[in-house]
């Protein structure tokens, strides 16, 4: 699916480079205390992230139940990646001081508009890009919508599939300079797609749904500590926070291989014939050199 017409490429070069000379003027903006909100670009990047790695899944519905057919965008995931990042990750440029701190969302957009890019130019996308599929990641006929078709780089106007593609090859992009003397900036490119696929998946499996407030201080974070109002918790079935949930509690063993000890501890699925003991002691490997008898847990209780 390549366009082998020069020009074809060079234009679709010369309109990243426009948004980004865009969002520098947003970032500039923001610098200097103008309240833009958010460059509509960084939102609908963003919104093209969350919709590739937490899609919604109506096939799942007949399946599994109702709650797994909800993706990220349904509960605003993108909107609080953005925050996260932000917040998170910033470029401190040298000599310039706290102004020089540049939250960096806005830059791994941008990232990805290159990837998609160079896997445009490759001809290794499946489907045709379009202004289109940025707009349907909002309401149709939605302002947002027809602000995204507007704003969107390449990476939103993939298909759900190609974009994930385009975070593939940013494996192969890494980048050293020595913009001051003495001091090496080094770039792998391939943590932002670590960034962007891991926290995703991350945040949107963790509590952070719950709060009203999640960007305040922690001990101001009031969490109603609800199974029914945090949609992953919902499909995961997982009943809500408790003391000592995630701590060891065991060491497995079957009666093909049994890495515990001692007394049993628990047994689940005690009818089934491949029933699950929890031990209470570590034991050993059979198959493997791997040996776990002389481990101890640091934080037994």
């Amino acid at each position: 699916m390549t366009d082998g017409r020069p020009w074809g490429r060079i234009g679709r070069w010369i309109d990243a480079l426009r948004r980004g000379l865009t969002s520098l003027a947003w970032l500039l903006a923001e610098r200097l205390g103008l309240d833009w909100g958010e460059d509509p670009h960084t939102s609908v990047t963003f919104r093209a992230v969350v919709d590739a790695v937490v899609p919604e899944t109506p096939e799942l519905d007949d399946d599994l139940g109702p709650e797994h057919v909800p993706g990220g965008l349904s509960i605003g995931l993108d909107e609080f990646v953005i925050t996260y990042v932000d917040d998170g990750f910033q470029l401190g440029l040298p000599y310039v001081g706290p102004q020089g701190n540049i939250p960096m969302a806005d830059a791994v957009a941008h990232v990805l508009d290159v990837a998609a890019l160079k896997l445009v130019d490759r001809g290794e996308h499946t489907a045709d890009p379009g202004r289109d599929r940025a707009g349907a990641l909002y309401e149709p006929g939605s302002r947002a919508a027809v602000r995204a078709e507007r704003s969107a780089g390449m990476f939103a106007k993939l298909a759900r599939e190609d974009r994930l593609r385009a975070i593939g090859l940013l494996d192969e992009v890494e980048f050293e300079a020595t913009p001051f003397e003495d001091e090496l900036f080094e770039f792998d490119a391939g943590l932002v797609g670590q960034l962007v696929v891991g926290f995703t998946e991350m945040i949107y499996y963790s509590e952070w749904q719950g709060y009203d407030e999640f960007v305040q201080p922690p001990g101001d974070r009031v969490h109603p500590n609800d199974p029914a109002a945090v949609q992953s918790w919902r499909q995961t079935g997982y009943p809500g926070i408790a003391p000592g949930y995630a701590a060891l509690r065991g060491y497995l063993g079957t009666d093909e291989s049994v890495l515990g000890d001692g007394d049993v501890w628990t047994t689940v699925g005690e009818d089934d014939p491949g029933a699950v003991r929890v031990f209470r002691e570590s034991g050993e490997f059979r198959e493997n050199d791997y040996d776990t008898a002389d481990y101890e847990e640091p934080y037994p209780e």
